[in-house]
Order: structure tokens, then sequence, then C-alpha cells
């Protein structure tokens, strides 16, 4: 009923984390690859947001003006001027200020560390059978008080929380970038990562606390993992993979007149995760998705993630580490 694609059979974080929040989800994702004809406007604006901050490493965080043109370039291949009243707080204006932060409040930066890499892709084995894990990393520095080697990565947000620092800790990405360092490194120079989060806030209303107009909030969370610790993102990362596949097996013996589909599965837990599933409707309606497959939905058109086809500034297939 459905031709395979190519891309089945890459892995990475992003496609990891989908399957563990619903199968059912990954499938309409990353099997069907149906993608909603709305603009991505987080995922471009984080994009253009990496392409500015990258500047910013490799030029100092001096240079406000040219990481701002980097950061503009890219995003108005996306959204025109008039769109940036829609998606305040997260707009040019307010990247403006938060470059101007970094600048201000962040200007040891590249005085107390050593930049090595800006963006890197690749892959990166994670069993002895030839399995490899797709990978992007923002930066890998090294730390000149003690030698020590991690990894800033870049998040907007448009608030934190206790939440938002906490997920990092046992994240996939985590555990996918921190396995990146151990392969590059020895184990006793690797820290491990630390997510740089840019928080995007713009209030109509001041109040005695915060007066009206953009704020910027900057926060790291150090999310170190140790290599004991890294054994548990092993086993789970593999056993992910071990999960898909076995669903995609399941799924060659599917056919339409069955009642159900009977792979893949829906995970109820997670419909209203990110301001709701957009598949929600779909899962009530379709018991087997197998009968409505031939094409995208109205508002959907196909788009097949490639985690291979990023475009980075190096590009590097790891190995496991010797000894």
């Amino acid at each position: 009923m459905i031709e395979e694609h190519p891309t089945w059979h890459i892995h990475d974080s992003s496609k990891s984390c989908t399957y563990l929040d619903c199968p059912r989800k990954y499938f309409y994702d990353y099997v069907l690859g149906w993608k909603s004809d709305r603009p991505a406007h987080d995922l471009h604006f984080g994009n253009a947001w990496h392409v500015a901050r990258e500047h910013q490493l490799i030029h100092g965080y001096e240079d406000t003006s040219g990481a701002y043109l980097k950061f503009l370039h890219y995003y108005r291949d996306f959204f025109p001027q008039e769109t940036d009243d829609l998606y305040r707080p997260k707009d040019p204006a307010a990247v403006s200020l938060a470059l101007e932060k970094f600048r201000t409040e962040k200007s040891n930066d590249l005085i107390d560390n050593e930049l090595l890499f800006t963006e890197t892709s690749g892959t990166v084995p994670i069993n002895f059978s030839g399995r490899v894990l797709h990978y992007r990393m923002d930066s890998v520095l090294r730390r000149n008080e003690d030698g020590k080697i991690f990894s800033w990565d870049h998040k907007s947000a448009k608030k934190f929380s206790r939440t938002w620092a906490d997920k990092f800790h046992l994240s996939i990405q985590n555990g996918t970038y921190t396995h990146c360092l151990y392969c590059m490194y020895p184990i006793e120079e690797v820290l491990g990562i630390e997510f740089c989060g840019t928080a995007f806030t713009y209030l109509t209303k001041g109040s005695k606390a915060r007066s009206a107009g953009y704020h910027i909030d900057l926060l790291r969370v150090s999310a170190w993992k140790t290599a004991e610790q890294m054994n548990n993102w092993l086993w789970l990362i593999n056993d992910i993979i071990d999960n898909i596949e076995r669903d995609f097996d399941r799924l060659s013996h599917c056919k339409d007149s069955d009642n159900v589909l009977m792979t893949f599965p829906m995970n109820p837990e997670s419909c209203t995760k990110y301001w709701g599933c957009q598949w929600h409707d779909y899962c009530l309606s379709w018991e087997n998705p197998l009968r409505r497959c031939q094409e995208p939905p109205l508002g959907f058109h196909y788009e097949f993630w490639n985690p291979s086809d990023i475009i980075t500034t190096n590009k590097i297939n790891l190995e496991w580490p010797k000894g």
C-alpha cells in the first residue's frame, strides 16, 4: 500500500523523540511524510537564531550587526516583514535585542573558552553492527580553566520554567550530543552539553516588575552526563530504533482491509502536548489510515525529513572511541 522511502531507515534524535511521544504521529510525519502547509515558524526561527549565534561565536559578540544580518537573510526567505507582528515576540526586533544582550552579559564567553567547532553534522555509531544515528551539534568548545570539552546547544523559548530546564538532563538529544563528544575526545576530557536558552517575551502592558515591550532572558542548563550514565542512553536509543524497525516489519503485513492499523500505535497521553497534535482529529476518525494514505489530506503536502541533507559548516562521520 505504501511505497518505501529511503528516509525510513535514517534515524536521529528528532525522529526518535517523535516515536516516544506517539508512534502513530511518527507514522504520519515520517512514514507517510505528510507535512502541514502552515508555516513552521518555530522551526525556521530556531534555525535562523542558530545562524546568528554561530556568527557571534566565530566573529565575536561585538559584531551584533553582522549576526543580525545573518539571521535576517535566513529568516526572510520564509517570513516577509509584514508577518513580524503575527509572530511577536519571536521576531527580528527581539533578535536584535537578544544579540545585544549576549554582547553585554556574556562578553567573557570567548575569553573563558576556546571555540573548536561550530555547526557540525554527520553520523555517530550506536552499536557494533553498523547502526548509526545522525546528529547536528551547534558548537564544540574547550574550557580554558581546565581544558574540559563541552558543547553549547542554542535554544529559543517564549518563557523559562522548571519543566523547561529539567527536560534536558534525560533528553535523547542530550545523550546524542554527549555520545558524539565521547567519540571525538578522550572520555576524561569531556564535560557534556550545556543548553543555552534565550527567552523572547513581549508585554503589551507593563508592571512594577517589568515594563511594556520586549524582554530577553538568558538561562544556561548544564546537563553533564558521565560515561556510566551514558549506558542508559545507549540502551534506550537502540531500544527505540528496535521498536521502530519492529513496527516497520508489522506494517509490511498490514492491509487496508484490516479493521485497525496494527502497527505504529497511538499514544493517547500525548495528544495535547505542544498545544495539541495536528493528527488528533485523524486519529479520531480513521481506524485504519491505510485506507486514506494515497495522498495527503487537504492542508498537507509530502515532505520527508532527511537529516543527512542538513547543510552545516562541518561534516564529520564519527567512530567509536579507541580503547
